[in-house]
């Protein structure tokens, strides 16, 4: 059981450190899947200038409404948006699979939509960890466990 216990305790921290590292990039994960809806005043400062060109283009606008994530910045003109394109493609790396990562953005704006008022930046990383895990805990073998050690009173 203790060898369990360690385990689990060193998965705990390689999440926590994995979020840590998301929390250093939350700007920047904000701007990939919504390009449209960040000041550009927040954004990296390599990439201000393209940005405002972007969100005044109606017709690339439409286009973000319409394509997939992926699609959206891989038919962006690769000279006038140089840094957006390289920038996705560094958000794109970040994640397993092009399906994990709209997952995971798709996953974080319904619950920040629905749960707005009521969602704090720790309940939105335990939804996203939830989310894009295929981790499948033993809920009667943790309930049991549980019971043998803290009985009822």
């Amino acid at each position: 059981m203790r060898r369990y216990a360690a385990d689990i305790s060193s998965l705990a921290e390689e999440f926590q450190q994995r979020f840590r590292d998301f929390a250093a990039i939350e700007k920047e994960i904000t701007l990939f899947p919504s390009p449209f809806s960040v000041d550009p005043d927040d954004a990296p400062d390599h990439l201000q200038l393209e940005l405002i060109e972007l969100q005044c283009g109606a017709e690339c606008r439409s286009r973000h409404q319409q394509l997939p994530l992926v699609n959206f910045y891989r038919q962006l003109d690769k000279g006038r948006f140089q840094e957006i394109r390289t920038f996705a493609k560094k958000m794109l790396s970040l994640f397993g699979s092009t399906y994990l990562c709209e997952k995971t953005f798709s996953v974080m704006n319904i619950n920040k939509n629905r749960l707005r008022t009521r969602l704090s930046d720790s309940h939105l990383r335990d939804i996203l960890r939830i989310k894009t895990t295929v981790f499948e805990p033993d809920l009667a073998y943790l309930l049991q466990s549980r019971s043998q050690y803290h009985p009822s009173h």
